[in-house]
């Protein structure tokens, strides 16, 4: 249960991804419509505003457009109710069904007609790498980055038909792996910055018509095969009204009234990257499903391989795992099993109604649809009969297995023990010196060597080796630094109400915090409560600040919905265990005399605090919560990241899109608001001193 409970809190960090202003209980006719921003989220939201306008007049709802930043996000919005429909990709989308009571009820098609898309790798222009056994030689050499790991083009394809069928390891493969979005990723593959990443080929296409000198620089080594258009999917409990106004609308969207009305939807969808829609169930995951198992078949059998090769097991255990594991294999082989079932049959389905579609219009006009019918069943037997990516092969002919953990800790350890007998021989007193201990001797040096040694040892896994490139790659610096020299004031009234934002969730956050930490901070002092409150209450605090905000914040999605009050709740809990330590030892060096005094007039204990605590220590309070509210002004700039609001998501997503005119803006004003909060805090402080 403790797992599970942890397992969603950490899935909820994406969660606040979500860029929302939705409550947390949907009232009257509001329904919120959540959509992935791949790219910077203004322009998302831009893209799918008309749509949504023409949603909520046709459906007689009100449907609040929202976007998140990654997939997770519009998943736990679904679970938590806090989004009733979503466009969701297919692997994020086969989640939300499982976990958030979600079902397709349709797919878009493009505005050529095609049903899918590829997922591909790409490498920058001039890259050595020419093909897959080019990136897979896993030497350690290649820097390779992944999307979302619930976007299906960006991780699941690539680890079903690549990495999962070789029993490659990508985080042992290659030199370092990372996540981030389409663009962010196709952006950083074309300036050189990524050897290798996924993309798909959705996404190349709208960009060789926006920014076509980006596409330039990047080459594709890889295409998958064709992946299904994403789903158009529901929450199960929405009323049966609003289901069937709103699968009505989305499936004649584009193709309803007269020319003009059909001109113009078509062209919102073009500008999606869509063409319409078509009805679909929840059988639109089964191929889905199918990758999913071939990526956990390739896991296991990798993991077999290892206890195979484990000399540490003894026989008992080894036997032991490796009936643990083969009964998984077996499992997900059934499960394989019955998955291609369902798709044949769904696929004999499809392809009967379209040999019937075709029959009866080659009656009506044989000249152009006499090859019709026989194209269509050639075409359903070669799918039939074409293996899935399952092969699985163990030998990885390039694969580097050596570990190299061992060597950098033996050269640690030898330069520790040199730094220890060096400062064992220069502690030595001179003759006429005081003379000084032997043990202090030692610690002395087994402090100094064991320092110089973890720094050694730290040197490759920090790669401090790559100090010389600041110098070698300082043109590049001047390049980046360049683009904040040309600042973008173009959306600077946004940024402004963002950094506002930031602001007063920051002064709620740190208001919040206040009214916590003084029960805490009386109830923790030594010299106030007993040994059996105090303990439980420092318990509570330290529990309090150990925890990063941004987890505290995943907490109260559910409850609160999503957007900036997220934040200042995260803020509130986590700095009330920062004052509350900090006004519990201000409690203990209070001067006991005036206590004593109050004491003596037959006060109770509530008298003592309010008469003779209290007023000691208001000042620092006062000055640790203004402290406070400034690096609160700071965190809620990150908490913005993640989208509880404020300036930190609109920062993010111009530095992943290198648009560093604007991001040279959105720095000054968070540098600009920053002094400003400072100033005025120590104004504040001056006065309560």
């Amino acid at each position: 249960m403790m797992m599970r409970c942890l397992a969603r809190l950490l899935t909820g960090l994406a969660f606040l991804g979500l860029a929302a202003t939705a409550s947390a209980q949907q009232q009257g006719d509001t329904i919120v419509f959540g959509v992935v921003a791949t790219e910077q989220s203004e322009n998302v939201l831009a893209l799918w505003v008309p749509f949504v306008e023409d949603m909520r007049r046709d459906t007689g709802f009100d449907i609040q457009l929202v976007s998140a930043g990654d997939y997770t996000g519009v998943v736990e919005a679904m679970r938590a109710d806090q989004v009733q429909i979503a466009w969701l990709t297919n692997r994020s989308g086969l989640e939300a069904s499982r976990r958030a009571n979600a079902e397709v009820f349709a797919k878009f098609i493009y505005p050529d007609g095609q049903l899918g898309y590829r997922s591909i790798i790409i490498v920058p222009v001039n890259s050595p790498l020419q093909s897959l056994d080019d990136l897979l030689i896993c030497d350690g050499s290649v820097d390779f980055g992944f999307g979302d790991p619930l976007s299906t083009s960006g991780t699941l394809v690539p680890n079903a038909y690549i990495f999962s069928p070789r029993g490659i390891d990508a985080q042992q493969c290659f030199n370092q792996v990372t996540r981030a979005s389409h663009e962010a990723n196709l952006l950083t593959v074309a300036n050189e910055q990524l050897d290798a990443a996924t993309n798909n080929t959705t996404n190349i296409e709208r960009l060789e018509r926006t920014r076509p000198e980006v596409i330039e620089d990047i080459r594709i080594i890889w295409r998958s095969p064709l992946i299904q258009t994403d789903p158009i999917m529901w929450r199960r409990d929405l009323s049966a009204e609003a289901r069937s106004r709103i699968q009505e609308f989305f499936l004649t969207y584009g193709w309803r009234g007269d020319e003009a009305q059909r001109a113009r939807e078509q062209g919102i969808l073009r500008e999606l990257e869509m063409g319409g829609f078509l009805p679909a169930t929840n059988d639109h995951f089964l191929p889905i499903q199918r990758l999913e198992l071939i990526d956990r078949r390739g896991a296991t059998l990798s993991e077999i391989s290892a206890v195979e090769a484990d000399e540490t097991l003894n026989d008992v255990l080894r036997d032991e795992r490796l009936a643990e594991l083969n009964a998984t294999f077996a499992e997900i082989e059934a499960e394989l099993a019955e998955v291609a079932r369902q798709e044949r049959e769904i696929a004999t389905q499809q392809v009967s109604i379209e040999i019937e579609a075709a029959r009866a219009r080659m009656l009506a006009n044989p000249d152009e649809t006499r090859d019709e019918v026989s194209t269509l069943v050639e075409t359903f037997l070669q799918d039939q009969g074409a293996p899935p990516p399952q092969s699985v092969s163990q030998n990885i002919s390039h694969r580097d297995d050596s570990d190299p953990t061992l060597f950098r800790a033996s050269i640690g350890l030898l330069a520790g023990l040199l730094v220890f007998g060096l400062v064992l021989f220069v502690s030595q007193p001179p003759k006429y010196a005081p003379v000084r201990l032997l043990t202090d001797r030692l610690i002395d040096a087994v402090i100094w060597g064991g320092f110089f040694g973890l720094l050694i040892w730290s040197f490759w896994p920090a790669e401090v080796f790559k100090f010389p490139l600041l110098s070698a790659n300082s043109d590049r610096m001047g390049e980046y630094l360049a683009g904040f020299a040309r600042p973008d004031f173009s959306e600077w009234r946004n940024y402004m109400e963002q950094i506002l934002v930031t602001i007063q969730i920051a002064l709620w956050g740190t208001f919040f915090a206040v009214v916590l930490a003084i029960p805490l901070g009386l109830l923790g002092a030594s010299n106030i409560a007993p040994f059996w409150i105090r303990r439980p209450v420092r318990i509570v605090m330290d529990g309090l600040r150990a925890i990063n905000e941004l987890v505290v914040a995943a907490v109260f999605v559910a409850a609160v919905g999503l957007g900036p009050f997220a934040g200042v709740l995260a803020l509130a809990f986590h700095t009330a265990g920062v004052l509350g330590k900090l006004f519990s030892e201000a409690v203990e060096s209070i001067d006991e005399g005036p206590v004593e005094g109050v004491r003596a007039t037959g006060a109770g204990p509530m008298n003592e605090v309010t008469w003779a605590v209290v007023p000691q220590v208001i000042p620092l309070w006062a000055s640790y919560a203004l402290y406070r509210f400034e690096s609160n002004t700071r965190s809620a700039t990150i908490l913005g990241l993640i989208g509880a609001g404020g300036i930190g998501q609109v920062l993010i997503e111009n530095i992943r899109s290198f648009e560093y005119g604007k991001t040279a803006v959105i720095i000054g004003i968070i540098i600009i608001a920053v002094t400003l909060v400072d100033m005025l805090s120590q104004v504040l402080r001056k006065r309560l001193m």
